[in-house]
């Protein structure tokens, strides 16, 4: 059983906020999660503070209460699905992450827009504020650039270099099998000839840990060229449902200039992302 127990879904009643609410439902389900629904609203798109107040109650009344109802009619499992209200002060992402710091939330679901990829200056420039709370939320972050159709956590990928952070996702994988009882797909890729023993090595290791832990896991070895490209070409030929990766732990300047391998994954992806910004293993129970 995991000890993940609160769950944070910004929210603003479309249809990637519902799709966000639904899957955090689906996680939620069985475990006994509390949801909280958050929705910023900001007063300046007002003539005056009377006039924001009556808006806010009309769309919290006659939309996003029904909406969130339907969705506890759909997993009616869930014990409550919470409403907060906020204005809007400051950026989104500070927003998100001072709440989820506040509430101690366990993990974020978010709808993201995605990074253009038809222009690579624009891929290195440009951030969401789905990238903004991954890279700056202490707690893993869900993401998601297109909507599940049936939200479900059966193929878990879990892609693997030869960086110490690249382990500090494994509890919380493990954990996530358990929970679903999911198989993990372990992959890795190399660009360089000199490193694919010591990868190998790795994928070996790690396969070995979990299945001694009774986790069904599924070894693919390595694949030549980027590990963003190829955890791309995975996840759509093997029906993943979730891939998991390592966010940097803050923000650095060469975001500005050089597109980490976090952004391409999260912005490519098709499948829901979560990213794990730690500077130590994830605190799990197993």
């Amino acid at each position: 059983m995991s000890n993940f127990k609160k769950i944070l879904v910004p929210f603003d009643d479309n249809a990637r906020s519902i799709g966000a609410l639904e899957y955090a439902a689906m996680f939620a389900t069985g475990i006994g999660a509390k949801i909280t629904a958050l929705h910023l609203a900001d007063p300046k798109d007002y003539h005056s503070k009377e006039e924001f107040q009556k808006e806010l109650a009309e769309m919290v009344d006659q939309q996003l209460r029904p909406t969130l109802h339907e969705i506890q009619k759909t997993y009616s499992d869930i014990r409550k699905i919470d409403l907060q209200i906020r204005g809007l002060e400051k950026a989104i992402p500070q927003h998100i992450v001072e709440f989820s710091e506040e509430n101690e939330i366990d993990f974020i679901v978010m709808k993201s827009h995605g990074l253009p990829d038809t222009d690579d200056w624009d891929m290195h420039l440009k951030s969401t504020n789905a990238y903004k709370v991954v890279l700056e939320s202490t707690c893993p972050v869900f993401t998601f650039t297109e909507i599940p159709i049936k939200p479900k956590m059966k193929n878990i990928l879990v892609p693997l270099d030869l960086s110490e952070g690249s382990l500090y996702k494994i509890p919380f994988a493990a954990s996530l099998a358990q929970q679903f009882e999911a198989t993990l797909h372990l992959v890795s890729a190399s660009e360089h000839k000199e490193d694919q023993e010591e990868l190998q090595h790795r994928l070996d290791q790690v396969s070995n840990e979990l299945t001694e832990k009774g986790i069904k896991i599924v070894k693919n070895g390595l694949f030549p060229g980027t590990l963003p490209a190829a955890i791309q070409a995975y996840t759509e030929k093997s029906g993943i449902d979730l891939v998991i990766i390592m966010s940097r732990p803050s923000f650095k300047w060469s975001d500005l200039w050089v597109s980490p391998k976090a952004k391409r994954i999260i912005s490519h992806s098709k499948v829901p992302v979560v990213s794990i910004r730690s500077n130590k293993p994830l605190e799990v129970d197993l």
